[in-house]
């Protein structure tokens, strides 16, 4: 019952205008920018991050949480009318959402995929609110030798599943942690890695490197990138509302993709895009009818689209309980709530009550709001992607350069910005991930402070880290994710042999 009235005092405050304002426009950005090909939720919360922090903390998330899943709405626009998937978790959408819209169904595409979005959604807030505060009492059990056991687990996992060549993702792990250790020594105080410079003493800044590798090299990378040729359609707002019967027959799929969403994007580096396809998998495979997949089925799009939301709020959960990021698009949130001077972890809920459930209560509202707006703005989005990239880049670099330097009023940060533009422009034609470098910085430092604590702890003896039951268990989990593609090399050897 406790849980209720946390829940019922957040909404109150949710309900009031700043948050309200603040859920509004950021809904509003993330409708926008899902439907852009050329940018996606990590860019626009990079680049929002230094104008929004002078905010109050829970105005400033609500904003930055409102641009994260109203992307995810955004996404289906343009790829039930265009064939364009806006964000990469829409793709699986693009099956059978561009299909019916061929076939003079495009209004009852749009309805579908915003009934299962706001469907999924709300099953994630619904769970979400139900297990994150016993979820924090849980993860209040761990000290410094679980949380180094978690933070390595997390680093591994995400970069293992963040992209097919585990190589590259662990050379730009290795490369975000190095970034994290620039700076003062946090025991000894001595520089490290500081070239000589003033400016690195206190390392560098979060939103440089989040601002310039997505930011602008985004922006790089979509300016050699040809716009595809699509055709001008208009919808009317009646052809744009849901059907009632439509809602019905998708039932069980809203379901599927409800749930998987919400498990998947709880484990850290899965993310919504592995949500789609495991859901739209699942539900062809439990179908009667599972050749009219791919031609254009209400299903198709129900269980994608419900498990894009449903991942997009699940993937808070490790975020504000535990302090762990399973995406590029959360650590960016991560490093923002370090900025706002909050600490995410077990103590959250305990010592932030005031921020955590008026968070909450506007995904509630946030929730609503989208099923109302995409249903009104859906034409006005679609027209979006028509905006010649000679203008649109433009204006998002100008929005990039202010953001930077009125962070310190730094040339140097803004020099690093661009630095850190060009890498991230190369590390996408070389086909480098880029979200391991962003977990590395911000969660390398919060490891070498847990890692030094325990060894401190235990006079240097590293056997510490096997005391726990929960270091071992996920000390385990990373031996055995790291083996991983052993087994799979043994394996086909093996089968080859018997061949």
């Amino acid at each position: 019952m406790e849980i209720f009235s946390d829940l019922f005092q957040g909404l109150s405050v949710a309900l009031s205008g700043p948050m309200l304002l603040a859920t509004l426009l950021g809904v509003l950005l993330g409708l926008a920018i899902g439907v852009l090909p050329a940018m996606g939720p990590p860019a626009a919360l990079a680049i929002l991050l230094p104008i929004v922090v002078s905010f109050p903390p829970a105005v400033a998330v609500a904003g930055l949480a409102g641009v994260y899943y109203g992307a995810m709405y955004g996404g289906a626009v343009t790829s039930i009318l265009l064939g364009i998937p806006g964000e990469s978790a829409a793709m699986m959408t693009t099956l059978d959402g561009y299909p019916m819209a061929k076939k003079g169904e495009a209004g009852r595409a749009l309805g579908i995929a915003t009934f299962a979005s706001f469907v999924g959604g709300f099953v994630a807030i619904f769970l979400f609110t139900a297990i994150a505060a016993p979820f924090a009492e849980f993860a209040l059990r761990f000290g410094p030798i679980e949380m180094t056991a978690l933070m390595v687990m997390t680093l591994i996992f995400s970069t293992s599943l963040g992209g097919e060549d585990r190589a590259k993702g662990f050379a730009a792990l290795g490369f975000g942690l190095w970034l994290g250790c620039i700076g003062l020594d946090i025991v000894s105080g001595s520089p490290r890695f500081n070239f000589g410079t003033f400016e690195l003493l206190e390392g560098i800044e979060f939103t440089v490197i989040a601002i310039g590798m997505y930011g602008v090299g985004e922006i790089l990378a979509s300016v050699n990138e040809t716009a595809p040729k699509v055709a001008r359609t208009r919808y009317s707002l009646r052809a744009l509302l849901p059907r009632a019967s439509d809602m019905i027959t998708t039932w069980k799929d809203l379901g599927v993709g409800s749930i998987i969403g919400f498990v998947v994007g709880v484990l850290p580096g899965a993310g919504a895009t592995a949500a789609t396809i495991f859901s739209y998998s699942f539900s062809k495979k439990i179908s009667r009818h599972p050749e009219k997949f791919g031609q254009g089925t209400p299903e198709g799009i129900a269980s994608p689209e419900a498990a894009n939301n449903s991942a997009s709020y699940a993937a808070m959960i490790p975020l504000f309980t535990l302090g762990i990021p399973g995406s590029g698009t959360t650590a960016i949130m991560l490093g923002g709530l370090l900025m706002l001077g909050l600490q995410p972890g077990p103590l959250l809920f305990e010592q932030n009550p005031d921020f955590v459930w008026p968070v909450i209560g506007t995904f509630y509202t946030g929730n609503l709001m989208l099923v109302v707006l995409t249903i009104l703005l859906t034409p006005l989005l679609a027209s979006l992607v028509f905006i010649p990239a000679a203008y649109l880049f433009p204006i998002v670099m100008g929005i990039v350069v202010y953001g930077v330097f009125s962070v310190n009023y730094s040339f140097f940060d803004l020099g690093m910005a661009m630095g850190f533009g060009v890498l991230g422009y190369l590390f996408r034609k070389f086909g480098y991930p880029s979200v391991p470098v962003l977990l590395g910085l911000v969660l390398g430092p919060i490891l070498e402070q847990n890692v030094r604590r325990s060894l401190i702890m235990s006079d240097g003896d590293v056997g510490i880290f096997a005391s726990s039951a929960i270091s071992i268990v996920f000390l385990l989990l990373s031996v055995g994710l790291l083996l991983l593609p052993l087994f799979k090399w043994a394996k086909d050897r093996l089968r080859k042999a018997s061949a």
